[in-house]
């Protein structure tokens, strides 16, 4: 245990919560435009593993060809079993052709694609690299995958989230059983979205010629159930290709579970769930809760700023919040404000991991440090001891500084311990 550690025990009840600073340093700017998301079905005779990934037009290099743009990239996915020992993996070299410079820069356009890969049951890890080479780049995603052993006679698969609008030929790969199957891959939704979509396959070779339920309905861990309904699935084969939309409208900007459930009568016979997020748009948080988004930007607005946010008059508010963003561009002759993007980004990967049950993950102390700073180094962890308080040590090796975090009232809020700078260069800890 380290000497600063063993300082904050001994202090622990002397301490009060951090008084949040107006102002924020050291925004790194880097991250990732590289998602991915998996879901795995049945197959003839391994499961079948799809993994779909999502690159936005700006997270690649190009090279001018004639009159187009080129990217090159490689995607390599690597499952790894027991012992650290990779099982399986694939990997898919792909080229995307823009036709305008302006287009390789657009935020908004991204690519959408998916690789297959035969899987027995069991649990795995992922790990995910894209490799760009026309920059020699390389961004990794990690996750966990689930691959079940399915009851041929009644089960479901995983639900695979997807888009509202997809026009696609009946070659695509993303067309299942002629369906449109478009696959949204980020789990954070934009909050405007009208409708949510799934789809998902019955397994049911025990039940042919009959008809089963699948309920399906959204929870929210703060006000429980959001949606409920229940269509008729008539099994006319042992797999059944299921598509639907649910009206998301009404729904905040919060944490939700898509619960899919499927019923013999009142037997149930397999349940699967899928979790997602949704966020509203700059525009639209500005519209429903202006106050909240001023807000949010705590860690970065100055006073100053702030007051001429708030005396903004209700119909130059939008135009207000946009130009403090462009005040804050470090590259204002782009399209995309990197500082704004990475910002809400921190904000929405504090809401996912450091939420409490009475305070989003911005607004924790864990939260505050991850927007202001970014992801830690190396974070040492001491869960619950006899004689101590669950911890955290958050350590960022580049800007000096240590952050070390309690749970003192045992409810999973770390609150933050003194320095409340982490910075350690006065003479204090190791």
């Amino acid at each position: 245990m380290t000497r600063h550690f063993l300082l904050i025990t001994c202090i622990l009840t002397l301490l009060t919560p951090l008084l949040v600073a107006e102002e924020v340093e050291d925004i790194n700017l880097a991250q990732s435009r590289f998602f991915i998301d998996h879901a795995v079905f049945a197959d003839t005779v391994d499961n079948r593993l799809e993994v779909y990934y999502k690159v936005f037009n700006d997270g690649l290099n190009y090279v001018k060809k004639g009159d187009k743009f080129v990217a090159d990239y490689e995607v390599n996915v690597i499952i790894i079993g027991d012992k650290e020992k990779q099982v399986t993996g694939k990997s898919v070299e792909k080229t995307y052709v823009l036709d305008s410079y302006e287009n390789t820069r657009l935020e908004t356009g991204y690519l959408i694609n998916q690789i297959n890969i035969p899987l027995a049951p069991g649990n795995y890890g992922l790990v995910c690299k894209l490799i760009d080479h026309n920059s020699n780049e390389v961004s990794t995603v990690e996750a966990k995958v689930s691959s079940h052993s399915f009851n041929r006679s009644g089960d479901l698969a995983d639900i695979e989230l997807i888009q509202e609008k997809a026009e696609l030929d009946e070659h695509s790969p993303f067309t299942k059983a002629g369906l449109a199957v478009l696959p949204t891959v980020e789990r954070s939704l934009d909050g405007e979205l009208q409708k949510l979509g799934f789809y998902t396959e019955v397994y049911a070779a025990g039940h042919l010629g009959q008809t089963l339920n699948l309920r399906y309905r959204i929870e929210n861990k703060y006000h429980g159930e959001a949606f409920d309904s229940v269509m008729m699935v008539k099994i006319e084969s042992p797999v059944v290709s299921v598509r639907e939309l649910i009206p998301i409208a009404d729904l905040s900007q919060e944490e939700y579970e898509l619960h899919l459930t499927l019923l013999s009568g009142d037997k149930v016979l397999a349940e699967s769930i899928a979790r997602f997020h949704l966020k509203w748009t700059i525009s639209s948080l500005v519209k429903n809760d202006f106050e909240y988004a001023v807000g949010q930007l705590r860690y970065i607005i100055k006073k100053e700023e702030k007051k001429e946010l708030l005396d903004a008059p209700d119909s130059l508010r939008l135009e207000a919040f946009e130009k403090f963003w462009k005040r804050h561009d470090p590259t204002p002759t782009t399209a995309r404000n990197e500082l704004r993007d990475e910002y809400y980004r921190r904000i929405r990967y504090a809401n996912q991991y450091y939420s409490t049950v009475n305070r989003e993950g911005w607004e924790t102390d864990r939260g505050m440090i991850y927007v202001k700073y970014g992801e830690p180094d190396q974070i040492e962890r001491h869960p619950f001891e006899m004689s101590t308080k669950p911890s955290q040590i958050w350590y960022y090796y580049a800007q000096r500084r240590t952050f070390a975090f309690v749970d003192s009232r045992g409810d999973g809020d770390y609150q933050l311990q003194y320095p409340f700078d982490g910075d350690w260069r006065n003479g204090v800890g190791p």
